[in-house]
């Protein structure tokens, strides 16, 4: 799996992993968080690559799943180019009227998104 779907599987577990099963919840967190490969994980776990690989597989297809209904992953991705669009401007501005208030609100704005 290529890292940027990697960052993805990442994201949809960040916000689906409730509705996962406990065995798929430490499958994801294995592949994703640790990096470890499908065989490094069925050696960790005591289980099967092939059951390991059954689990994996059903977890991408139930997060995917609750993507395409609750599109939380996508929101999160237009909120986050939306912030980038209003920074551009609010950063364009205080170049332009050197205004400390608008470089506060720009920091402000900038911490906010280091804690999401």
């Amino acid at each position: 799996m290529q890292q940027e779907n990697k960052v993805y599987l990442s994201l949809l577990y960040d916000f689906y992993k409730d509705f996962l099963t406990e065995r798929q919840k430490k499958i994801i967190e294995l592949y994703v968080n640790e990096d470890l490969t499908l065989g490094e994980i069925s050696k960790e776990l005591g289980i099967s690559r092939q059951g390991v690989f059954d689990a994996f597989r059903k977890a991408k297809i139930a997060l995917k799943r609750y993507e395409a209904k609750l599109k939380l992953a996508d929101k999160y991705y237009k909120n986050r180019s939306i912030i980038e669009e209003v920074l551009q401007k609010l950063r364009r501005i205080y170049e332009r009227y050197k205004d400390e208030e608008i470089m506060s609100i720009i920091n402000s704005i900038q911490e906010w998104q280091e804690d999401v």
